[in-house]
């Protein structure tokens, strides 16, 4: 069975990077887990290579199948995107991408 990885990669303002990873911990994430579309996820900081301004974060919800994932944006997205457009309006700028696991140890 293959794994499939919801990543979400956010760019976040300074300005309310504390406020944003607390709200992302005990709020956002466990309202996507709560969906039942997601197995796990992982919760992270991205270090990229040259140096920004802006610090970015990566959660990538992992689901059993790529259907799980599909349902997910259909039903669930929609409403969950816009309660952070709400929450942190272009403080938190999303990028999201679909990924399949092809190998893993």
């Amino acid at each position: 069975m293959s794994v499939h990885i919801y990543n979400v990669t956010i760019v976040v303002d300074p300005s309310i990077e504390e406020n944003w990873i607390n709200w992302m911990k005990t709020e956002h994430i466990p309202e996507v887990m709560q969906t039942g579309m997601f197995t796990g996820y992982t919760f992270t900081q991205v270090f990229p290579e040259q140096e920004q301004d802006h610090p970015s974060y990566s959660v990538q919800y992992r689901a059993a199948d790529l259907e799980s994932i599909k349902l997910y944006m259909q039903m669930y997205a929609p409403n969950l995107k816009d309660k952070s457009a709400k929450a942190w309006g272009t403080h938190a700028m999303a990028f999201r991408t679909v990924l399949e696991v092809l190998d893993e140890s």
